[in-house]
């Protein structure tokens, strides 16, 4: 019995590990990052891939290393990762509290015809007409 919760456990993983790939693959394609894409299905890289998604350097990835401001700067990252999206920042509560309903949240912005990437357009400028 043990050994098939086990095995249902892993296969759950490995479905969410799948949907967490597919979808940051193809978030980063609305981005316009096709070079970044493939980052998604690396273990590291796409820490590393949702950092260049935000106009962070990679070399960012490395305060993961420092205890407690790592949960800080995860929380901050994912907030502008939500933001470049435009998304509502709130939506990182689900991170903390409840992850696997924040992934499903991804992959149904990463699907969804009204998502896009908002950090490269430019402000519209203010015109006064007289």
């Amino acid at each position: 019995m043990f050994e098939f919760l086990i095995f249902i456990y892993v296969v759950i993983c490995v479905a969410f590990y799948v949907l967490y790939g597919i979808s940051f693959m193809k978030l980063a394609k609305i981005a316009g990052r096709n070079d970044i894409a493939w980052m998604a299905w690396v273990p590291v890289c796409n820490s590393i891939q949702q950092l260049l998604l935000i106009k962070k350097s990679g070399w960012w990835v490395l305060m993961y290393f420092v205890p407690i401001a790592n949960f800080i700067f995860a929380i901050l990252w994912q907030i502008e990762l939500l933001n470049a999206y435009k998304k509502n920042g709130a939506y990182v509560l689900f991170n903390i509290f409840l992850s696997p309903v924040y992934l499903i949240l991804w992959v149904v912005w990463a699907f969804s015809a009204d998502t896009r990437y908002v950090l490269d357009e430019k402000p519209p400028i203010n015109t006064v007409s007289i």
